[in-house]
């Protein structure tokens, strides 16, 4: 549904993508996660036809984004990471305005308005003034008005930002619900948490360079290295953490929160052997636990950043 090959953007002497190919299946959730800055709104604003890149080939559906972006628009339902409105609009109004701008004729306006409400759950706020409702219900409008001409694909740039933890479950929940429709949705967030509950593959972008990109499942089986151990011990962690960097096959030991955190590159097979070693060095082991790096660890780990 969505190849994008070699694509450069320039700004002046900066450059926010660089020489980035990836493709996404139609009736995939697609999500972009990488730090500010790594050139995640640049990339959706080049697939929404905003941005024309430096170089490169973009196609939607099989059509050149660059070359033909009048027959991508009808496709495409674009929400930008910042959104106005028109405050003493009503909330149908809005709606019915962009509507009639995307040519649609009256009655299946009605109609789409309808649906588009009630999948964002604003249908009782059809008649409100858009000055009182508050920020999710206004997030909520704005995504809307990006599926009022039931577009095959959706461009999300950071579509839960300054939602309340229940604003975004109820965002999540509304995306799941295009995917079972078959929507193709790329969306971008720098909070992994969002992303990996629903999204179906993901790319991580950094500096303008995309590092991996796969399902979640293939990610995690191509780029895991080892696993991470969490020890607990009475008495001063700092000593634990002096003696594990003297054994093999232990890296990076540190405490977090009065335990001791560190990375194990060997079989799993080998770490009873590990807690035998503690145990007759003095330690009194309150807990010991290997656990297999999930997403973040991995993005931390390859990007050399953290994230939310």
């Amino acid at each position: 549904m969505i190849a994008v090959e070699h694509l450069r953007m320039e700004y002046g002497d900066n450059v926010a993508v660089e020489n980035l190919s990836l493709e996404v299946p139609r009736g995939e959730v697609f999500g972009l996660i990488g730090p500010n800055g790594a050139g995640k709104t640049t990339l959706i604003r080049v697939l929404a036809t905003l941005l024309e890149p430096t170089y490169g080939d973009v196609r939607i559906d099989g059509i050149d984004v660059l070359a033909e972006p009048l027959r991508v628009h009808p496709l495409i339902g674009y929400m930008s990471d910042f959104f106005a409105l028109y405050e003493q609009m009503r909330t149908w109004e809005y709606l019915d305005h962009f509507a009639r701008c995307y040519g649609i004729e009256r009655k299946r306006r009605e109609r789409l308005i309808g649906e588009a409400l009630e999948l964002v759950s604003l249908e009782v706020r059809r008649d409100a003034v858009i000055n009182t409702l508050s920020r999710g219900m206004r997030q909520r409008l704005c995504f809307a008005k990006s599926l009022l001409h039931e577009p095959q694909v959706l461009l999300l740039d950071e579509p839960a930002s300054g939602l309340d933890p229940a604003g975004r479950v109820e965002f999540r929940e509304m995306l799941k619900q295009l995917h079972d429709m078959g929507r193709t949705i790329v969306i971008s967030s720098h909070i992994l948490t969002e992303m990996t509950g629903f999204c179906t593959s993901i790319g991580i972008l950094e500096q303008g360079r995309l590092l991996a990109a796969g399902s979640v499942g293939d990610i995690l089986a191509q780029l895991q290295s080892g696993m991470r151990l969490d020890v607990e011990i009475v008495g001063d962690p700092a000593a634990l953490v002096g003696w594990l960097e003297s054994q093999p096959h232990v890296e990076q030991p540190s405490v977090v929160r009065n335990r001791v955190r560190c990375r194990w590159d060997a079989p799993r097979d080998q770490l009873p052997a590990l807690h035998r070693a503690l145990v007759a060095a003095g330690f009194e082991v309150v807990s010991f636990a290997a656990l297999d790096d999930n997403l973040e660890d991995i993005y931390m780990r390859i990007s050399g950043h953290k994230t939310s």
